[in-house]
């Protein structure tokens, strides 16, 4: 009689799957942009306009209106520069401006629900999620992963 042994997946194998796949797609050098954001920026700048998403070097930024896109316009080549003298590499190549709920900003989102807002993660990346966990046997593990990877979508 032949013994099935358990096969284990190293969490390494799984972590790097998290990053690789659609679920969450973003570089962790890239996300120290949102931790720098505000000394960056400045508090006046900072309380209108936040990073969205980085794709393939192109910030988005989600910005309250579109006079404060207009602005921030004009100094996108400086943002940038001084973004990427902080985090001393060329993770920005470029700075798109756009109308929407900054996701930081209180004001703003209160009283609304995380949909409304853009904070919960989609549908298709919610599927994503549920595919990944789903190889992690760990119950424990594969609870604090389906956190991790929560909170990841929503910063996004």
């Amino acid at each position: 009689m032949k013994r099935h042994t358990k096969s284990f997946t190293h969490i390494k194998e799984v972590i790097d799957d998290l990053f690789i796949t659609s679920a969450l797609r973003i570089n962790l050098d890239d996300a120290r942009i949102w931790k720098i954001w505000d000394r960056v920026v400045g508090k006046d700048i900072a309380e209108h306009a936040r990073p969205s998403t980085i794709n393939r070097g192109i910030l988005l930024v989600k910005v309250t209106d579109s006079v404060w896109v207009q602005e921030l316009e004009f100094m996108a080549e400086t943002i940038k520069d001084k973004l990427n003298n902080r985090l001393r590499t060329d993770a920005v190549r470029k700075i798109r401006f756009k109308v929407g709920t900054p996701q930081e900003n209180r004001e703003i989102t209160k009283g609304k629900s995380k949909q409304e807002i853009g904070q919960g993660p989609i549908a298709e990346e919610q599927r994503d999620m549920g595919e990944i966990l789903a190889r992690v046997k760990d119950k424990e593990l594969r609870s604090s992963l389906g956190r991790f990877m929560k909170v990841a979508a929503k910063k996004r």
